[in-house]
């Protein structure tokens, strides 16, 4: 098998960090380059990563990367420090409170290079850290879907519907580097979502593996997508990053319908869970992206969105510049 890397990124997680560590080494890789990069932790995170690091087998290589001060955002810079340092000809992720299914990410990177393709997307499954039990990520539809569609474009479509997750994907480093692809980084979260629409629309062979290779920890304290407030709004950010690598690239046109979907839906995402009292924000920032469509397009869009009455009038409301409309539906 060839070299791999996977690159570990960990913020105060050393209740979870050795597992993380544990699971990808048990893959049983020929040539691993472990890439653990910590943003800063302030409890016993690096103490652990380097306990483990001392009695790693041979055929694995361990390269930290060890921040002097926290980051802000997500995890963008980590992810961007791992890339930085991969040289391996495939690279994987994990969340550093997340672990890897051993024997399936095993055949999910056989099946990758064997196929030779830009990326693998492979299934994952939840762990409730709460109740202690697992769920299937809940897009099995779309999974359903996938053996029926035989041309690249309605596979492209279907993954652009799909979670954003970089940690369930298996990249090719040179793909990622031939087109300088990295995480956006600034003071904003859900990073993985521009990440996710450039690679997809930029990927010229891709696939995807059936069985879990991946566990995502889901309501532990601290988690990014657990934590309530106005870091919702940084999404449009990310909106306005994902139109304008689209529109760089030339392919804004051919994706314009799947993006506004993507916009409105995370829209009504945003609304619904920012504090009531930044409805006003969510409201103007909306309508910076959503005023400039014309009718004709603007109202296609509401056509095909599949939104219930009360998201029309939302997304309507705000088309229309009738804020009071708006607030009504909440």
């Amino acid at each position: 098998m060839s070299k791999i890397s996977a690159i570990i990124t960990c913020f105060n997680v050393q209740e979870y960090i050795a597992t993380a560590m544990q699971s990808i080494i048990d893959v049983g890789i020929d040539d691993l380059e472990l890439i653990v990069v910590d943003d800063c932790s302030i409890d016993r995170t690096r103490t652990i990563v380097d306990t483990v690091a001392r009695n790693l087998p041979d055929n694995v290589s361990f390269n930290p990367v060890y921040f002097s001060k926290n980051t802000v955002g997500g995890v963008a810079s980590a992810g961007n420090a791992g890339l930085d340092m991969a040289t391996g000809d495939v690279v994987v992720f994990i969340d550093g409170d997340d672990w890897v299914i051993p024997y399936n990410l095993k055949g999910a990177l056989e099946q990758h290079l064997s196929g030779g393709y830009d990326f693998t997307v492979c299934d994952c499954l939840e762990y409730w850290n709460d109740t202690g039990k697992f769920t299937q990520y809940p897009e099995g539809h779309y999974w359903e879907q996938l053996p029926s569609l035989t041309n690249i474009r309605a596979r492209r479509d279907t993954l652009l519907k799909m979670a954003p997750f970089p940690w369930r994907k298996i990249y090719s480093r040179g793909f990622l580097e031939r087109h300088k692809i990295r995480f956006p980084v600034g003071d904003f979260f859900f990073e993985d979502n521009p990440f996710h629409w450039e690679t997809t629309v930029k990927a010229e062979t891709f696939d995807f593996y059936y069985r879990p290779t991946h566990v995502h920890r889901m309501a532990r304290s601290g988690q990014t997508v657990s934590a309530k407030g106005t870091k919702y709004i940084k999404i449009f950010d990310h909106a306005t990053i994902i139109r304008e690598k689209l529109e760089q690239s030339g392919a804004l046109e051919a994706n314009r319908d799947l993006y506004l979907e993507w916009l409105f839906k995370h829209i009504i995402w945003c609304a619904n869970h920012v504090p009531a009292g930044f409805l006003n924000e969510v409201f103007e920032r909306a309508q910076q992206h959503v005023c400039p469509l014309s009718p004709d397009v603007f109202w296609h869009a509401i056509a095909i969105s599949g939104f219930d009455p009360s998201n029309v009038r939302k997304m309507a409301a705000i088309y229309l510049d009738e804020r009071f409309e708006f607030f009504r539906e909440f």
